[in-house]
């Protein structure tokens, strides 16, 4: 062999290796990748959750005090009634006054 063909042969041998090395680590990339993927999704998960608990935790203050509010605005209801005892008799202010304090919650 002649010192050009050795170092042909030498050249070739590095391109092999080099490439060889690059599909490794593209190999690694594309293992790595899901798992990279995996994590992030399970980082967005857990963001997902902890904004669904604040959400809930918001909307059950809300409904709290929508129900406070109800529940003052049924007792009016009721007290109005009593001034109508006179025009539609006791017993029929009685029974509208009993229904709509059930209303309550």
């Amino acid at each position: 062999m002649t010192p050009e063909d050795e170092e042909f042969t030498r050249i070739e041998m590095e391109s092999r290796v080099k490439q060889e090395y690059v599909k490794s680590m593209n190999r690694k990339r594309q293992i790595a990748e899901p798992q990279d993927a995996v994590v992030h999704l399970m980082d967005e998960l857990a963001i997902a959750r902890i904004a669904v608990r604040e959400l809930g935790d918001r909307l059950s203050k809300v409904e709290k005090s929508n129900t406070q509010v109800r529940n003052e605005t049924l007792d009016e209801v009721t007290h109005e009634f009593e001034k109508l005892a006179i025009a539609f008799g006791v017993d029929t202010v009685h029974s509208f006054m009993i229904f709509v304090r059930e209303m309550k919650e």
